[in-house]
């Protein structure tokens, strides 16, 4: 029986053809990467670090449209608002991420916007987002050693969401760890109304090529449904299923199951609303897949 560990059960879902490589989908934009899951940072995997006063922190909701759906994670005063208040800031969101080893071409993509940047000629952007990559979480108010350029780097800014790509340079991954993608809106306090910068992103998604000769899960015969899930989620496969296993998005093993035929059933009527990585086990094929309750 083939076997998965159980980072690459939680991480990894991907189907090769033949020799033919498929990018791997760590955050997905039209998943949690999209803010369209859940009205929570919480309920989209995301951890908050926010300052406990003032109005420039980040928010998940309305306030920026986001570019696709309603919801942008943005800088502001509540879900609904941008706000009006100076102050400088140093506010993260971040989650957890494995890459494997041997993994090529590791990259971040998303789409950011901010209309207002001050730039200052020795240290550039007042106002700005960046990216981390850390092996420790960030720290509330205190800057996270970025792997990615500042953003917006030139005073035009963003008056719409501008898609980017960031690579993530070897330098800073720990293959098979857990690791934490980090974004930091980072604010010097110019205290002038005119300079204010209200950043927003949305549509954030990191992806990785494997490594040559990974072995083949082909997981198109394995069904999983329905999704979203209200009480009871079915499988089924053209092979006997072994077992069936449920994750949080911290990585938390929730549910074991033993299947032992072609078909089987979870019960998640128990389980809180949000998103969990599902992982089906055949003989010959793997499937792991995100389930929204």
């Amino acid at each position: 029986m083939k076997k998965i560990t159980l980072l690459a059960a939680f991480f990894v879902a991907f189907a090769f053809e033949g020799k033919a490589q498929t990018a791997v989908t760590l955050v997905s934009p039209t998943g949690d990467g999209g803010f369209e899951t859940a009205d929570t940072f919480e309920g989209n995997g995301w951890t908050l670090l926010n300052h406990t006063y003032g109005s420039r922190k980040w928010q998940i909701g309305t306030g920026q449209t986001g570019f696709s759906g309603t919801r942008a994670a943005f800088i502001g005063s509540s879900a609904t608002a941008v706000g009006t208040t100076a102050g400088s800031r140093t506010v993260h969101i971040y989650r957890p991420v494995v890459i494997p080893a041997g993994a090529t071409n590791v990259q971040v993509k998303f789409k950011y916007k901010q209309e207002v940047v001050s730039i200052d000629p020795t240290t550039g952007p007042n106002d700005y987002m960046y990216l981390s990559l850390m092996s420790e979480v960030p720290v509330n108010g205190t800057a996270a050693t970025r792997f990615s350029d500042k953003f917006p780097s030139a005073a035009a800014g963003y008056s719409t969401f501008t898609e980017i790509t960031a690579p993530v340079p070897a330098t800073v991954i720990v293959e098979g760890t857990t690791q934490y993608l980090v974004v930091t809106f980072r604010s010097t306090n110019l205290n002038d109304a005119a300079t204010i910068g209200w950043g927003a992103i949305d549509d954030i998604e990191m992806t990785y090529q494997p490594a040559l000769g990974t072995e083949d899960f082909n997981a198109k015969k394995i069904a999983v449904y329905p999704n979203p899930v209200k009480d009871v989620l079915n499988f089924s496969s053209e092979e006997n299923i072994d077992s069936v296993s449920v994750f949080n998005l911290f990585g938390q093993n929730l549910l074991n199951k033993n299947i032992n035929n072609t078909q089987g059933t979870i019960d998640m009527s128990g389980f809180a609303t949000g998103t969990y990585i599902v992982n089906v086990q055949s003989e010959n094929n793997v499937k792991t897949i995100k389930v929204v309750k």
